[in-house]
């Protein structure tokens, strides 16, 4: 879960104090129940006059903390740590003083993996687009145009995103309350909810206009709205043909080994020939596939063309990928620079789902070149 967006300084302070009661609720929301998140580490500006912070990523931080079932026992390992937070190398040093010891503890005590953005990178589309790598859901509260960006970017991939209408000022509304009301008219430009038909109904039980905001009801309604959002894709690159030499190996390892893991670790598979198909140009589908997928699973095993292009493609949209290849492959290019798990056909499977699991969760969040 991403939650972006930020109060406007001049906000009553009742009203931000209930914002971020608001994203607290959503941090326990994902945290109870098996779930992470992305946030950003950095300075924590605050209204006019108060101590009441504008942004919320200190606030997700401070659950974080106080969470005593740390991880969930339902959070995949293979994910790694729950929460990441990708900040630029610069903003390391504007931690605000009186936060310093809450994000030492966090570190020390596992709860955090830390992403840094070169700093000469420093402009808040390039901070957008690495966040946006690691979340699955992106939920907006309040925010001016970074929200915008932010909600196309995951829109672009086919990711979730949930605008909260919540109103600070009447007479200027915020970026998440315009795109609440888009998402009000056309759900489907947001979420995919199922069933289609009750997707206007639960989402406005999400809203938090003047009669409806309780923190508690919230809860209850956010969990069940994302109860029918559709479970991730991972989507596989791998040997298809039955008559390649290689093909036996592949679909055993897949089958038995991959399979298996992906499913624990939260994901749907999609893999061409074998899952429900509803194009009939396969070529189309499996590029529009590969665009809406959160983890790409490649095989190289056979070091097959089309197999090279897909992970080119994933490797251009910045997707989290694991490359894989059975022991004795001779990957054409320096894998110094992409980690390859390369398999065994001597091993018992139990054997190769361990070794798998501990690749991925050492791999997963790391940027796809180094």
């Amino acid at each position: 879960m991403h939650v972006a967006g930020s109060i406007p300084r001049k906000a009553d302070s009742k009203l931000a104090e209930y914002a971020h009661l608001l994203v607290e609720t959503v941090a326990k929301v994902a945290l109870s129940n098996g779930g992470g998140l992305v946030v950003t580490v950095g300075p924590e500006p605050h209204l006019d006059e108060t101590e009441t912070p504008t942004i919320f990523d200190w606030t997700l931080l401070e659950a974080v903390d106080k969470f005593k079932s740390y991880p969930n026992k339902r959070w995949p390992s293979s994910q790694g740590i729950p929460v990441v937070a990708v900040a630029f190398e610069k903003n390391k040093d504007k931690i605000p003083d009186i936060r310093k010891d809450l994000w030492k503890r966090l570190l020390d005590e596992n709860k955090v993996e830390l992403q840094l953005v070169p700093s000469e990178l420093s402009v808040g589309g390039v901070m957008r687009q690495e966040q946006s790598k690691y979340g699955d859901i992106l939920l907006t509260l309040g925010g001016d145009l970074g929200v915008y960006h932010l909600s196309q970017l995951y829109q672009t991939n086919h990711k979730p995103v949930i605008p909260i209408n919540l109103s600070f000022n009447k007479d200027q509304p915020t970026s998440s309350e315009l795109l609440a009301h888009h998402a009000n008219r056309k759900p489907k430009d947001f979420f995919e909810y199922q069933p289609s038909s009750n997707a206007v109904t639960a989402y406005s039980k999400l809203s938090q206009a003047d009669e409806a905001r309780d923190e508690q009801r919230f809860s209850k309604n956010l969990l069940d709205f994302i109860d029918h959002l559709p479970v991730p894709m991972a989507f596989y690159v791998r040997v298809l043909d039955p008559k390649n030499v290689d093909f036996l190996a592949v679909e055993h390892f897949f089958r038995n080994v991959v399979d298996k893991i992906v499913l624990k670790m939260g994901y749907r598979r999609f893999e061409m020939g074998t899952d429900y198909s509803e194009d009939i140009f396969m070529n189309l589908e499996l590029f529009e596939n590969l665009h809406r997928s959160s983890l790409v699973i490649v095989d190289l095993t056979g070091i097959r063309p089309n197999c090279c292009l897909e992970l080119g493609f994933a490797l251009g949209l910045g997707k989290k990928f694991i490359l894989t290849a059975q022991d004795g492959t001779r990957l054409p290019w320096d894998t110094t620079s992409i980690h390859c798990h390369f398999w065994k056909t001597n091993e018992e499977d139990k054997d190769r789902k361990a070794e798998l699991r501990g690749f991925i969760q050492k791999n997963i969040n790391k940027s796809p070149i180094s």
